[in-house]
């Protein structure tokens, strides 16, 4: 009874202050409410489509309708943009995690051409020059990117 108290006081202070919200943790931590429980929560308020459809919503305001920019370092300059298109929640295959489908609409990452210049290129232009002994530090790109996305 009291988790249903804390999320459904949460939920009326995120629908005030706009969701998402970048003080999300001091939000939660107002209500003394753990953020760690809240897909679980949120799926017993409002069932695992609502759960699709309040990650659809908060995407959608992340994106502006367009894809989300997520620097991978401070300088700004190396970026990728996302499109990520939220699938379903099953709280026993991620319990914290939307399965989610991504797809890379444009990238900026700093790396080295074949004569070991300094450059920026796209994943796809990183990919084209990946020789046989490379594919190990793409696989390690590729998993910074997506910790970062």
């Amino acid at each position: 009874m009291e988790d249903t108290l804390k999320i459904k006081s949460f939920l009326k202070i995120l629908e005030k202050v706009g969701y998402p919200n970048p003080k999300i943790v001091s939000i939660s931590d107002m209500v003394d409410y753990n953020l760690d429980y809240f897909l679980v929560d949120l799926k017993n308020e409002i069932g695992e489509e609502g759960v699709v459809d309040f990650c659809d919503k908060a995407i959608e305001k992340l994106s502006n309708g367009k894809a989300i920019k997520v620097d991978l370092e401070t300088d700004g300059q190396e970026y990728v943009l996302v499109n990520v298109f939220p699938l379903y929640y099953h709280e026993d295959e991620a319990e914290n995690d939307v399965i989610s489908r991504v797809e890379f609409v444009d990238s900026n990452i700093f790396t080295h051409d074949e004569d070991g210049k300094d450059v920026y290129k796209t994943i796809p232009e990183i990919e084209n020059d990946v020789g046989i002994g490379d594919w190990a530090e793409y696989d390690e790109m590729m998993d910074h990117i997506k910790m970062k996305v």
